[in-house]
């Protein structure tokens, strides 16, 4: 469906739903693999259309198998609302007969989504100061929310299915990772007994919150809602990915994660197990990994001319190093001291070398295109940019280091898939030269990737000492 056709199907949806008006600022709002948001205004009135892209099924966006139909986030949402939390109403459900596949309008409540606004824009630094306690009112709403009268669609879940489930998903998609293996093999082994299941929202971080300077103002992106641990939730926020730079305040990058913690369990009378908290942070961690494999196999399967799925699947390299900064301490000390690959990139003289054509195509879209462009058509540029640069660092670096990890790996008599399934056994079969190598191994690939990564940043520090 073109421009000119979707626009003319949402006027006539609109027309049926809430009358007489006139459809204006439409616009595709930044990000949404997995997703898509429309703002637009009609009859006055400020709009979200939420729907799945084009071609993409509601079970292919997601490693997770439970991911709830729009229709039935819909239903959540309205309950929600009734019950303490901070939700958008909604306002009108697509049907086949409106040609836009499956969605539904909801209100555009105000504030800003964007954590790269929200952390640095001094004008949101006392609903940062706020949001801790606001986070954990929110949470506590969500999971006392009555069970009888959820969806029929929201699956029910326990910590060994996820777990299993993920470790599936990872096989199917070809995953190879030595330190994915090492963290399934932890967390086999430290799997939390079963609680009553309450709803966890499954998604609640920064990035699907809208804060205002006030502070929250509405929850969104509720299609991994589940009947889970309610502990989940707590710390899936904390993930390093949802740091967005400010590494060292596990929440959000705004706060300290005992922060979250202690005010849930003033708000519902019951305290958090750190290890159950830290079974499900390295959990998510992981299953962040593996939805990155996830957005790259979908962008492999589909006529998207985009690159951002395959972007965010060259993101794995981060969560090696997340991961290995969380399980650090389950391991051996390295042999070897710590220090950062070479990465610079030979000068480029005579005939251009390959590193040298990208760098230009790069600076041509950042002079020409990105700056001449603007909403998602900008945020395209710029991930086909960042692209780029990754492409360029793969082609000046990409030989040397696999040749290293080549003779990391002769040196211990072990090849890919021996040293996989050793560390899927579990820690305790780590020694010191394999720590060594799953350190350099994880640094060499997000230096490829992305390497201005915070993480990366504090594995040099505490890996140097």
């Amino acid at each position: 469906m073109d421009d000119a056709m979707f626009s003319a199907a949402l006027e006539t949806l609109c027309r049926d739903r809430f009358g007489a008006g006139h459809l204006a600022g439409l616009q595709r709002l930044s990000g949404g693999a997995s997703m898509e948001s429309w703002r637009f205004v009609w009859g006055g009135e400020a709009l979200i259309l939420r729907r799945l892209p084009p071609g993409l099924q509601a079970s292919d966006a997601t490693v997770d198998s439970a991911r709830i139909s729009l229709s039935d986030q819909a239903d959540l949402i309205a309950l929600a609302g009734r019950h303490a939390v901070q939700v958008p109403a909604v306002r009108a459900r697509l049907t086949a007969a409106d040609g836009l596949g499956e969605g539904f309008i909801m209100a555009c409540a105000p504030g800003e989504a964007l954590p790269q606004i929200l952390l640095r824009d001094p004008v949101y630094r006392r609903a940062l100061d706020g949001l801790a306690t606001q986070w954990a009112e929110q949470l506590a709403a969500i999971h006392r929310l009555p069970v009888d009268a959820l969806p029929d669609g929201i699956a029910r879940t326990t910590a060994a299915q996820l777990l299993v489930d993920l470790e599936a998903r990872w096989h199917a998609l070809g995953g190879t990772s030595p330190v994915f293996a090492l963290a399934f093999g932890w967390l086999e082994r430290a799997v939390p007994a079963p609680v009553t299941p309450a709803l966890c929202h499954g998604d609640f971080r920064m990035g699907n919150l809208l804060i205002t300077p006030d502070g929250l103002s509405a929850v969104l992106d509720w299609e991994l809602a589940h009947l889970g641990d309610p502990v989940q939730d707590l710390a899936f926020g904390c993930t390093p990915s949802w740091r967005f730079g400010h590494y060292d305040l596990p929440l959000g990058g705004f706060a300290r994660a005992e922060n979250l913690l202690e005010h849930y369990a003033a708000i519902t009378g019951t305290p958090v197990d750190p290890a159950r908290f830290r079974f499900w942070l390295v959990y998510a961690c992981l299953w962040w990994g593996v939805c990155c494999l996830t957005m790259a196999d979908i962008w492999r399967q589909s006529d998207d001319a985009s690159p951002e799925r395959l972007v965010i699947g060259r993101r794995v390299s981060e969560v090696e190093i997340d991961l290995l900064l969380m399980l650090g301490d389950d391991l051996p000390a390295p042999i070897h001291a710590f220090a950062l690959p070479n990465c610079a990139i030979a000068a480029d003289t005579g005939v251009p070398a390959g590193h040298a054509l990208i760098d230009a195509v790069r600076a041509w879209l950042d002079q020409r295109v990105i700056s001449a462009s603007s909403g998602h058509a900008r945020f395209e540029a710029k991930v086909a940019a960042n692209a780029l640069q990754m492409a360029a660092r793969d082609a000046a670096l990409g030989t040397r280091f696999a040749d290293a990890q080549a003779q990391r790996l002769a040196h211990l008599r072990l090849d890919e898939s021996e040293l996989n399934a050793l560390l899927r056994s579990g820690p305790g079969t780590v020694i010191p030269a394999i720590h060594d190598h799953l350190r350099q191994l994880a640094v060499e690939n997000c230096s490829i990737d992305q390497p201005h990564y915070a993480g990366l940043r504090k594995a040099s520090e505490i890996w140097s000492v």
